[in-house]
């Protein structure tokens, strides 16, 4: 009884700073902003993008906005949020693409979580290109490995810092897809920008991927400024939505 009444006197002291303008919104987002942390003598990284007003969006120059409505009133915190699929942090399914496969509810909740969980290769990709056929050829994947995240210009460039969506991004162009379907064992691709591929080969490079006989998933939106190239292990788990694609939560773990 005395915890539960110590929890009431915490929310309403949070509500009456939020309305008395000592606490905001971004204050406590800030405040838990991802940070890699020891735990159980492994370092968890979470490579989520934070959801927030004004946060980049595909072809937008204003950003995202009103992504989330905070509720006021009696002794609690309440909220909604309005969000695209394709927002922050994110995993397309074959219907993103092949619209057809929604009658057949190949939508993202009926992803094969293997595929989203376990062993990852992250992998830097050169400066001033795009991930062509050759650059495929250069980091020489290893037969195998079925996950890959690739560290572009993208992170360097702090193209989410920005408002403004930027069309001049590192992504994969169709031969570079379709060298990764042939030359590799890959049914993971993880990206730091908001498509896996170049804007102008959108199209062309995710049907590369979701259409392939072994189904490539592509995750977008990647958080990895604090990532060197290595192995980890990744745990990627969208929200269970019926629908093309789903926002989700990604960490690494080494």
């Amino acid at each position: 009884m005395k915890m539960i009444f110590s929890c009431w006197i915490n929310i309403i002291a949070i509500v009456a700073a939020a309305r008395n303008g000592f606490l905001t919104i971004p204050a406590v987002a800030a405040a838990a902003a991802p940070i890699p942390a020891d735990f159980d003598d492994r370092i968890i990284i979470d490579i989520s993008r934070t959801m927030r007003n004004g946060m980049a969006t595909f072809g937008s120059v204003t950003g995202a906005r009103n992504l989330t409505t905070e509720i006021f009133g009696g002794p609690y915190m309440d909220g909604i949020l309005n969000i695209g699929t394709h927002y922050g942090t994110h995993v397309d399914s074959p219907s993103h693409i092949f619209p057809e496969q929604l009658l057949h509810h190949v939508t993202v909740d009926s992803l094969n979580l293997s595929t989203l969980v376990g062993p990852v290769l992250v992998v830097q990709t050169p400066n001033g290109v795009n991930i062509t056929g050759h650059v495929i050829d250069s980091l020489k994947i290893p037969r195998g490995v079925k996950r890959v995240i690739f560290k572009t210009q993208n992170t360097y460039r702090k193209l989410m810092d920005q408002q403004k969506f930027e069309g001049n991004f590192t992504g994969f162009t169709v031969g570079g897809a379709q060298r990764l379907v042939h030359k590799t064992d890959v049914t993971f691709v993880g990206i730091d920008y908001m498509s896996v591929a170049v804007e102008d080969q959108i199209v062309g490079v995710h049907k590369i991927f979701l259409g392939a006989s072994r189904g490539i998933i592509p995750v977008e939106n990647l958080k990895l400024d604090e990532v060197e190239p290595g192995r980890y292990t990744v745990y990627c788990l969208p929200l269970r939505v019926l629908a093309e694609a789903g926002p989700a939560r990604c960490i690494l773990v080494k």
